[in-house]
């Protein structure tokens, strides 16, 4: 549990960003929409889980996330999942095999409305390619169901305020896979920073590098795509593009068109935990980003070589990867915040204090050993109790989005070559740079495609 004063900030937090999502929401007139799609009419809201009452859930997506996170919920004796959906066979009769071990088969689908229509089901997990994260979680709320889905929670910054503006007019309950909040030395983490303890932080590092070979993924040709895999469903909103093997499953994180790379991969676990240390009420001023695919051979849209820059005015944070070398003097990833005390390291396995004696310093101070599974299981059983107590969790919807807002800035930055100022009113880059603003707003606030919309009734079919 977060202190007191943690909690009292959290709150201003979500009045603040709630509030700039709804005026953005009735400006577009996402507020006045109402779910309109055939397929889920008829559902009524669902009634508030009793406290020894089972919580029967459907699961969109069972790649290899999606299995690790059923897996989860099998753990639990008050979590039974009774609905899997997938756009390919294999990964639905794993999903299969996983429940069927401890309870009865669940249905199997190949789309997600079908789960949403389901009157049964009290909570979906969304554990998709991030480019499928906000539509099944605005139409699940809007269904009267409860959300886990996994992070990045968008893809693109207009996709936040419609997600927010959803969570909260159906007064739902939406966990994020931001699951290192729920580590108790990440928490220690953050009271540590809070308090002081290592002085004023004006600069805080998080990289993660990677040591893989230059054709990695390679260079697949495009080509039909496996029988039964509805290709353009896949796509979505996206650009209508052939069918390759590295667009699919793991791999599509490399591609622009639906990740961002290593940034939104594994830098929004790392800027997550800044951003909560820091004051997740501040935005950046600026940001800038350098890199390039440099030497990767393989047929990836996302670069090699990072390195991004965020200005808050107070404090500079920095990401940086590497994909081809993975040297480093500590651990491939990690998050170091300097303070004018001393220097906090912290990763998954634990965090080390080091003193910077010339201003005096701090003690140092060492935690080691941790498990990583112990935080999953800690992230579950809070959207569990939140599920039950209505209350927002850990990882809750306007934190969140900040999160992998802040990672699609940098994205931009990337794509658009340029220095930009951010506009936290409008969401909207500004600067001296008229050539990448441009790019960048268009890049952040790309249209949907192929009948695809933020707003009900969300695909043109279902009208």
């Amino acid at each position: 549990m977060t202190p007191k004063r943690t909690d009292v900030s959290r709150r201003d937090f979500i009045r603040k960003a709630a509030g700039a999502a709804a005026g953005a929401a009735i400006g577009t007139g996402v507020a006045t929409q109402t779910a309109k799609a055939d397929v889920y009419k008829s559902i009524l809201p669902q009634t508030v889980i009793g406290a020894n009452e089972r919580i029967l859930t459907g699961h969109i997506g069972t790649g290899g996330m999606g299995k690790r996170n059923l897996q989860f919920c099998l753990l639990r004796d008050d979590i039974q999942p009774i609905a899997v959906c997938d756009l390919w066979e294999l990964h639905r009769q794993q999903a299969v095999d996983i429940v069927s071990n401890k309870y009865d088969a669940p249905s199997t689908h190949v789309y997600f409305e079908e789960v949403i229509e389901n009157k049964d089901i009290d909570a979906v997990v969304v554990v998709t390619p991030d480019h499928w994260h906000t539509i099944p979680s605005i139409m699940a709320c809007d269904a009267g169901k409860d959300v886990f889905c996994e992070k990045p929670l968008t893809t693109m910054i207009p996709e936040g305020r419609a997600l927010i503006d959803a969570v909260r007019r159906n007064n739902r309950v939406l966990q994020c896979g931001n699951f290192q909040r729920s580590g108790e030395h990440f928490q220690e983490v953050i009271e540590l920073v809070r308090s002081g303890y290592i002085g004023e932080v004006p600069r805080v590092e998080t990289w993660i590098h990677d040591g893989k070979p230059i054709d990695e993924i390679g260079n697949p040709p495009d080509e039909d795509p496996p029988e039964g895999l509805d290709w353009d469903r896949y796509l979505g909103w996206t650009e209508k593009v052939p069918y390759n093997k590295n667009r699919f499953l793991y791999n599509f994180r490399w591609f622009l068109n639906y990740s961002g790379g290593k940034v939104t991969d594994w830098g929004a676990h790392l800027v997550d935990i800044v951003l909560w240390a820091m004051g997740e009420e501040k935005q950046p001023k600026a940001v800038t980003a350098m890199g390039g695919k440099y030497v990767m051979t393989d047929n990836r849209t996302t670069p090699d070589t990072l390195e991004v820059l965020w200005d808050f005015g107070d404090y500079i944070m920095s990401f940086s990867n590497r994909v081809y070398n993975g040297f480093v003097e500590r651990n491939r990833y990690g998050i170091m915040f300097h303070g004018t005390l001393g220097t906090l390291y912290a990763d998954r396995t634990g965090y080390e204090i080091f003193p910077q004696k010339a201003n005096g310093g701090c003690e140092p101070k060492k935690v080691e050993g941790v498990y990583e599974g112990d935080m999953n299981q800690a992230h579950w059983e809070n959207f569990v109790q939140c599920i039950k107590s209505r209350e927002d969790p850990i990882s809750f919807v306007e934190s969140a989005n900040n999160t992998a807002r802040i990672c699609h800035m940098a994205t931009t930055a990337y794509v658009a070559g340029g220095t930009l100022l951010w506009n936290a009113e409008t969401e909207r880059f500004e600067g001296n740079d008229a050539e990448a603003v441009q790019k960048a707003n268009a890049w952040a606030h790309r249209e949907y495609q192929n009948g695809w919309s933020l707003t009900s009734p969300y695909y043109k079919d279902w009208a």
